[in-house]
């Protein structure tokens, strides 16, 4: 799951990678439109997030899986959580702006138009990284999309380019594997 470099088509598998960019260049914001504020206390295994309009406040825990005493269902967050939430909701926004761009007859997303994000961590494969890795998978599924008249072939070519401009895609671009698959459920 974790290798890196390999390109699979969109339209062959119904999914697509994206393998290390070869040349990375440094993007800057101008004008900055938004910035939001979010401050992490204590640990991984026993800590708290934030942000100052309390509009989001979680105490954070360690996964089972990584050696801590509680699942999700105990109540804590953990990275990989946020960090799913906030990709799948930009995904989103990135299909609802595509779709209004490449297919201004159709009607809007409907508000059943989804995006899963499966957020792996884990250890390089080839050993030659320290540390943890990422891997995401985000997960489309078609039927809201046929809903309002896309063929096949639109659909793939709509996630596709929604792949292009989300700004979590560009930013982990070249950094970790990603997949994205248009499914049927």
């Amino acid at each position: 799951m974790f290798a890196l470099g390999r390109i699979a088509s969109l339209a062959a598998t119904s999914s697509t990678r994206r393998a290390p960019a070869a040349i990375r260049s440094l993007s800057t914001l101008h004008p900055t439109l938004y910035t939001s504020t979010t401050t992490s206390t204590g640990s991984r295994a026993q800590g708290h997030v934030s942000t100052p309009e309390k509009n989001l406040d979680l105490t954070m825990g360690m996964p089972k899986e990584l050696g801590g005493s509680k699942g999700p269902a105990g109540g804590e967050s953990n990275p990989e959580q946020l960090f799913g939430a906030a990709y799948s909701t930009c995904f989103l926004s990135a299909l609802g702006a595509t779709h209004g761009s490449l297919f201004p007859q159709h009607k809007p997303l409907p508000k059943s138009t989804t995006v899963r994000a499966l957020v792996s961590i884990g250890k390089d494969k080839t050993e030659k990284l320290p540390g943890f890795l990422l891997a995401v998978e985000l997960e489309v599924p078609k039927k809201p999309l046929q809903q309002v008249g896309l063929e096949e072939a639109e659909i793939h070519k709509l996630v596709q380019q929604a792949h292009q401009l989300c700004p979590y895609s560009r930013a982990v671009q070249g950094n970790i594997e990603v997949v994205v698959r248009v499914v049927d459920a």
